[in-house]
């Protein structure tokens, strides 16, 4: 079931930058009228009621930008075609909710106050509204009409630069870094997560100039999604779609396909090992398996069944890790063999990306859990975001062992300093940009893909943005990062 989440907070995330004032919704019934001799308004007997459509494709919520006076009432009517949801308004004094709206039903609210209200699907917030009610705050609105985000205490202003990609709707995921510092980033298209666009089949490397040259998998609208570079500068592709390993050498511009023994499969996260044995996830087939230098697959089926592995990484002492997205938990294998499984303290937390830093430990997303985790000899921390429902997907370790994550649905980029607990987050420039994969070039810069921004973007210097972040913080410019954390031993 989706649920619709209406935050009533005038810090949360979300509108796009308008041109001008909020734009109004138009009433379904009533109006205001001139009192004769006044020079006042009052409201008509009619309701004051105010429409919003829901899609199950773009716009999703039409209009996306709705203000409503004091005592207003908002319509939202299910236009489908298929999709059930339940609208949800969390307020001061509690949650109200809708139940199921099914295509072609409606359900209405009334707002009374003052507020800011970012209203969004709690399964798939890529489908948001928000709400202006009454006469927030004169600065409140501002933020809303000049900035791309509601402001919010804490989130950080950098330097990022975007760079769209040549390709419509080419969803661009994965992306890593060669030692010539030119960006590879896989551009899989959609048919996944509700994302409504046509899969496609390719690939690009972009220079840190943003040059781009397009390249096609031989298997048409594959939906290429993970991607590695080996030390040799060969490229290591999963095709979501078409159930293959991609294996490119930009010497000889040459690429190869392995199909997977399993049907369907999902490949997903990757790792090489020491040999240069590519392992990898099978999502839907529920498996772990690892591509030879020979060509060879094998493949492993995970303990858990229904488990759907996504993350993977391998630790420094050669042990293959995965995230079991659907399981709540991560799995060790052993370089001998056999699987060792972590329950994760946190329920439904959906583990996604994984990284190892210098100290061998392991830190996973919490994509549903909204949480940092790591687990350091049998024991599970978790670091909670400081912001509600910013589903944290990828993650890498820099050189001084912070751990940088993608907010999917946050819209930023986030670091967790471990020695401390801090967390600070830095915000995207393009809204409801969907941040994925990550990776630092030679220079420091952090790189990562924007999926349904269609951009790749850039945090410039970005220990540099965080040593000025952290200061500004320490002398009481910022709000106070997040340092409260979970321990789970096992």
């Amino acid at each position: 079931m989706n649920r619709v989440l209406v935050m009533i907070a005038a810090g949360w995330l979300a509108a796009p930058a308008l041109a001008g004032p909020p734009e109004r919704g138009k009433p379904v019934a009533g109006a205001a009228r001139k009192v004769p001799g006044t020079g006042r308004s009052e409201a008509s007997t009619a309701p004051r009621e105010f429409k919003v459509d829901l899609h199950d494709e773009a716009p999703y919520f039409e209009p996306k930008r709705l203000r409503v006076p004091s005592g207003g009432t908002v319509v939202w009517e299910n236009h489908g075609p298929g999709l059930t949801h339940t609208i949800l308004i969390v307020a001061s004094e509690g949650p109200v909710r809708s139940g199921p709206i099914a295509p072609h039903e409606k359900w209405t609210h009334t707002f009374t106050g003052s507020a800011v209200v970012k209203t969004s699907c709690e399964v798939h917030p890529y489908m948001y509204g928000i709400v202006i009610v009454g006469d927030p705050p004169g600065e409140l609105i501002k933020s809303v009409t000049s900035a791309a985000e509601i402001s919010t205490p804490g989130v950080e202003t950098a330097t990022i630069t975007e760079f769209p990609m040549p390709v419509p709707n080419a969803v661009p995921g994965i992306l890593a870094v060669d030692r010539q510092d030119n960006i590879w980033v896989t551009l899989g298209g959609g048919g996944w997560a509700n994302i409504n666009f046509p899969p496609l089949g390719r690939f690009a490397r972009m220079t840190i100039d943003g040059d781009i040259t397009l390249y096609n998998t031989p298997t048409a609208d594959s939906g290429p999604s993970g991607l590695l570079i080996d030390d040799a500068g060969t490229v290591f592709i999963t095709e979501l779609m078409g159930g293959r390993i991609a294996r490119f050498t930009p010497q000889t511009k040459t690429i190869e396909e392995f199909k997977t023994p399993t049907t369907p499969s999902w490949p997903t996260g990757l790792a090489l090992d020491r040999s240069g044995g590519l392992w990898f996830n099978e999502t839907k087939g529920n498996k772990v398996a690892v591509l030879r230098r020979d060509g060879t697959i094998e493949e492993l089926p995970v303990p858990t069944d229904g488990a759907h592995p996504t993350g993977m990484v391998i630790d420094n002492g050669g042990a293959v890790w995965i995230a079991e997205r659907d399981a709540g938990k991560l799995a060790r294998l052993r370089p001998g063999g056999g699987f060792v499984e972590f329950g994760l303290p946190t329920r439904d937390a959906k583990p996604a990306g994984m990284a190892v830093d210098s100290r061998n430990r392991v830190w996973f997303a919490e994509r549903a859990g909204n949480k940092i985790g790591v687990i350091e000899r049998g024991e599970v921390r978790e670091y909670p975001l400081p912001s509600s429902n910013s589903a944290p997907f990828f993650v890498v370790a820099d050189t001084d062992d912070n751990i940088w994550f993608s907010e999917v649905y946050g819209n930023r980029i986030g670091v967790l300093i471990p020695a401390t607990g801090a967390i600070i987050e830095f915000g995207i420039p393009t809204h409801d940009a969907w941040p994925g994969g990550l990776a630092f070039d030679s220079q420091g810069n952090l790189w990562f893909t924007e999926q349904l921004g269609n951009k790749v973007g850039v945090l410039m210097n970005a220990t540099a943005a965080l040593a000025d972040a952290v200061r500004r913080a320490a002398q009481g410019s910022a709000a106070g990062p997040a340092t409260n954390e979970h321990h789970h031993k096992q």
